[in-house]
């Protein structure tokens, strides 16, 4: 954090696309005084597919995120996407490992008309910075929403392969914030299984089978709705329930369910762009 209050952000390719997802962070974030500074100029990280290309590829394009926050005066990126965050997070590992990658990575970005800034950042996701915000000034809920069963869903890349963001297998943090906020965070077990990520467009009936197993995880530990930390994430888990034949459970962004209990309105949080209608709230 370089500015008072306020943290460089990147947002990522499917953040503002989201259902609801960045309508939800400006009113959190508005009503917490936290102030997100979009990194200037921000590229595609290639997210964790792009690891899989020959070469340097994979470090490239986050490196470049890196450097033009770095540029813009960041001493510190702050993500929303668990894609990203896993992707900037081992970009910065491999270049602190690895000076000859260093070299190379930071001589490409200069050659392509990039910044001539340091491209290894410290990351943290969007939900550390909240959650190290201590106790907010919530709103009393109200009676329908009191009693709410909320299940925290992670996926696979948010504490892992890392050891020092949360337990790599049984994380908690968005189940302590959940608490925090007021609400009852659901203990189920498939907290950190994958969703299927963008596989969801190529193999539809296999995650479809990942999803219908967290689903019903969730729904036999009787949980209203899910909260969720990553935009694909929510896509996956709300929009491959219109094909299972499950009674349908509302997956909102963790900052949605935090702007409930904050008394922010429904519409400024986006809740009318999900695809399932959250009906208890």
């Amino acid at each position: 954090m370089t500015m008072s209050d306020g943290f460089y952000f990147y947002p990522g390719c499917s953040y503002e696309t989201a259902a609801g997802y960045k309508e939800s962070v400006d009113a959190v974030c508005s009503r917490l005084d936290i102030r997100l500074e979009e990194v200037p100029g921000w590229n595609c990280c290639g997210s964790t597919a792009g690891f899989s290309l020959q070469g340097d590829y994979g470090v490239y394009h986050p490196a470049l995120v890196m450097a033009r926050a770095s540029r813009a005066g960041a001493k510190e990126l702050v993500t929303g996407c668990n894609g990203c965050f896993n992707t900037l997070r081992k970009t910065r590992k491999l270049l602190l490992q690895d000076q000859d990658l260093y070299a190379r990575t930071r001589d490409k970005i200069l050659q392509e008309g990039g910044p001539d800034s340091a491209p290894q950042l410290p990351v943290r996701h969007l939900l550390q910075v909240l959650s190290s915000r201590g106790k907010m000034h919530k709103s009393p809920l109200s009676p329908d929403m009191s009693g709410l069963r909320v299940a925290a869903y992670y996926g696979c890349l948010f504490s892992r392969p890392w050891t020092d963001v949360d337990d790599p297998e049984h994380p908690q943090m968005l189940d302590r914030y959940i608490e925090g906020l007021g609400f009852t965070p659901v203990n189920y077990s498939l907290k950190t299984a994958c969703c299927g990520a963008a596989h969801a467009l190529a193999y539809r009936e296999q995650t479809e089978m990942l999803v219908e197993r967290i689903i019903r995880s969730m729904q036999d530990k009787q949980a209203d709705l899910a909260a969720v930390i990553c935009p694909l994430c929510q896509l996956n888990l709300e929009s491959a329930q219109l094909s299972l034949g499950l009674p349908r459970l509302p997956v909102l962004f963790f900052t949605q369910v935090a702007g409930l209990a904050l008394g922010v309105p429904k519409k400024e949080l986006g809740l009318d762009k999900l695809l399932i209608e959250p009906g208890k709230i």
